[in-house]
């Protein structure tokens, strides 16, 4: 009996909300607050940033060597309850320095988990005509759960940083219990998953093309994904109705990412598609350093909050089309390299800062990056010309 296309689009779009909206971003948007309530150091807030780039490079590794079952849904519900209480853990203030590292690994672990088991069991479970749809919504949740962390900016001087992370955790908990549901309802389909037959030559040039440029973009949005309210606070000097705004922004592009991405794919094909979002990437990045006018962050928070969902979603859906059964394997290899890249470019970025490289310096690197990965992706794809 075929699974309804609701509850597969619902279960993908909560998981991927809670693997990367909040057990990520919720720590971007809440760090300034939270620095100045812990007394953090910004040496060890930005390690907090790298112990949860790590846990999901772990998290990546250990769901490529899952076995492609009905284990899945056993992992996947272990690594969303336990990414929920990564979030209830930063709602104590004056705990050791380990007990925070400790956590934002396990929240890492616990988004590397959930941003391969679920698309994978959404494989399993959907018609191949469903893929495209099912994906985009899917893939939406990360915008959204970056969107429900925007959602406490405007009030932090009313609530403390304690109830922001109490209701976060709530929303994270609540999330966990329908997953539940879910996967209880999808538990004989999963039972009957044929584990399907090894393919040695599926990762062909065209797939390290696509693994390359996406490696790129994991390094090039390391700055705004760790630092951008930083940089708008401390560097940019703005205030804090101007940094809400430019956080808002960014949600909110965020939650439009993946249908922007569905649009262009179904207008242009996926490949096309994928080659103008990387291409605006690039320039979504690079006018973060003009900051002659608050006009150009605001254009920068929104095209980069909407377009990282839009690659990831899309990047992800041509492996899908590409590679069918192989999927899950390709898929992780991909975030693998994607959580690897992270990490050293979450490291690269703090030793600049360490060694007084300025952010707009930083994100002239972040930008050229993506740039060399985009253009190697556009000289393959018209040579390999795919359809």
């Amino acid at each position: 009996m075929s699974i309804s296309k609701i509850k597969l689009s619902l279960f993908l779009c909560l998981s991927t909300c809670l693997g990367i909206g909040l057990l990520r971003f919720s720590y971007t948007a809440l760090l300034p607050s939270t620095r100045e309530s812990y007394e953090w150091t910004a040496h060890f807030a930005s390690m907090l940033g790298s112990a949860n780039l790590l846990g999901y490079l772990i998290g990546a590794f250990f769901a490529m060597k899952l076995p492609q079952n009905q284990s899945m849904a056993k992992y996947l519900l272990y690594a969303a309850f336990a990414g929920s209480l990564s979030l209830l853990s930063c709602a104590f203030a004056e705990l050791p320095a380990s007990w925070y590292v400790f956590w934002r690994i396990i929240s890492g672990v616990s988004g590397g988990l959930l941003m391969i088991l679920a698309p994978s069991v959404v494989v399993q479970c959907c018609a191949v005509e469903d893929r495209l749809k099912i994906n985009f919504i899917g893939f939406s949740g990360i915008g959204i759960g970056v969107l429900i962390a925007t959602l406490f900016m405007p009030y932090l001087d009313h609530i403390s940083t304690q109830t922001a992370w109490l209701i976060l955790f709530a929303f994270s908990f609540i999330i966990c219990l329908i997953l539940l549901y879910l996967l209880n309802i999808f538990k004989n389909h999963l039972n009957n998953i044929q584990m399907p037959l090894q393919q040695n030559n599926v990762m062909d040039g065209m797939y390290f093309s696509l693994l390359l440029v996406y490696a790129c973009s994991a390094f090039a949005y390391v700055p705004h994904s760790l630092f951008w309210i930083d940089y708008l606070k401390n560097t940019l000097a703005l205030d804090l109705y101007h940094i809400n705004f430019n956080w808002i922004l960014y949600g909110s592009g965020s939650a439009l990412g993946a249908i922007s991405a569905y649009v262009f794919a179904r207008i242009f094909g996926h490949f096309t598609a994928l080659k103008v979002l990387y291409s605006l990437y690039v320039v979504a990045i690079i006018i973060a350093i003009l900051d002659l006018n608050p006009i150009f962050t605001y254009i920068s928070s929104f095209f980069t909050g909407l377009l990282n969902p839009a690659v990831v979603f899309l990047t992800s859906f041509t492996i899908m089309q590409l590679y069918g059964v192989a999927y899950k394997k390709l898929w992780s290899i991909a975030t693998l390299a994607f959580a690897l890249t992270q990490l050293v470019g979450g490291l690269c970025f703090s030793a600049l800062q360490h060694f007084g490289v300025n952010y707009h310096q930083q994100f002239i690197l972040a930008a050229a990056v993506l740039m060399v990965g985009t253009l190697q992706f556009f000289v393959y794809s018209l040579r390999a010309k795919p359809l």
